[in-house]
């Protein structure tokens, strides 16, 4: 489910999570409290000076326009989607490809939800590690399922961990997509689809047209292929319009599809921000039927 890169990328988007806390409060789209305390010291100090923090904004903008835009605002609509569910009484969550996701620790109603993050050995490590230093011991209703992506299936990881499947669950995946084949994407979907009616998935996903490199947006083209002579490979991508028509082979129902112009709408304007934000990725809201 994820290549070299995804190690480096977790880091990446932790650290736009952890700009956003310097906005005022009034202003900032979500509040993480952990997110700091996922670094270590020398990065944190460096993140506390607001011309490194501009900096590394206008960098991430310049390789793709509105990144940050996009990163800080699916971050809102993920912590809403999910709220929204505690609040309606789901029980269980799973975090495919968790990076530095912090949910399991500051989301309200956290205590409790049964959650299970999934990811490769080096990263939780790393993680476990800085949630044990910041609360003193890892919070007994977060499950850590070690995966090897080109080796392992969900289903394989997933035996005797806990997982009722007879329960709905909330699944999040994100920012995972564009980096695993259209068959891997399809086995984690089809895993997902076993579960108990009413169980959800939101996950992100880049434009078709920009992983072939079609895309109109300008400079998209250019920005693949710059990431691939890096050794960034996005393979997959879908079309908006074709979203609920894929998803319907693997017994979802799309219940909702969004993009920059709904961040702007919803999240933005009503704070008076103007940012860019990314036309390239969007994400689906879907329930198991």
């Amino acid at each position: 489910m994820a290549n070299k890169k995804s190690g480096q990328t977790a880091f990446n988007v932790a650290a736009i999570r952890l700009i956003e806390q310097y906005q005022p409060k009034d202003l900032r789209l979500f509040t993480d409290p952990v997110i700091k305390n996922l670094f270590n010291w020398p990065n944190r100090f460096l993140l506390g000076f607001k011309i490194i923090r501009d900096w590394l904004i206008r960098f991430s903008d310049k390789q793709t326009k509105g990144i940050y835009g996009s990163n800080i605002c699916r971050t809102r609509y993920i912590d809403d989607s999910l709220q929204s569910a505690i609040e309606n009484g789901i029980e269980q969550v799973v975090i495919l490809g968790a990076g530095l996701d912090t949910r399991p620790y500051r989301i309200l109603g956290r205590d409790q939800i049964k959650f299970f993050e999934v990811d490769m050995p080096s990263v939780q490590d790393y993680k476990k590690k800085k949630v044990e230093s910041y609360l003193g011991s890892l919070p007994d209703n977060v499950v850590f399922i070690p995966i090897d992506f080109n080796s392992q299936t969900l289903d394989e990881v997933f035996a005797g961990k806990g997982l009722d499947f007879s329960k709905p669950v909330v699944f999040i995946w994100e920012g995972v997509t564009p980096y695993i084949t259209e068959k891997a994407v399809g086995n984690t979907l089809q895993f997902i689809s076993k579960n108990s009616p009413g169980s959800i998935v939101i996950f992100t996903y880049i434009l078709k047209t920009v992983i072939e490199k079609k895309s109109d947006i300008n400079g998209v083209n250019d920005l693949v292929k710059y990431l691939e002579k890096y050794g960034v490979i996005w393979y997959f991508g879908l079309d908006p319009l074709n979203v609920a028509e894929f998803l319907k082979q693997f017994s979802l129902k799309l219940i909702e599809d969004v993009g920059a112009s709904y961040y702007r709408e919803n999240y933005l304007k009503p704070l008076g921000r103007r940012l860019d934000v990314s036309e390239i990725e969007r994400i689906a809201y879907a329930m198991v039927i």
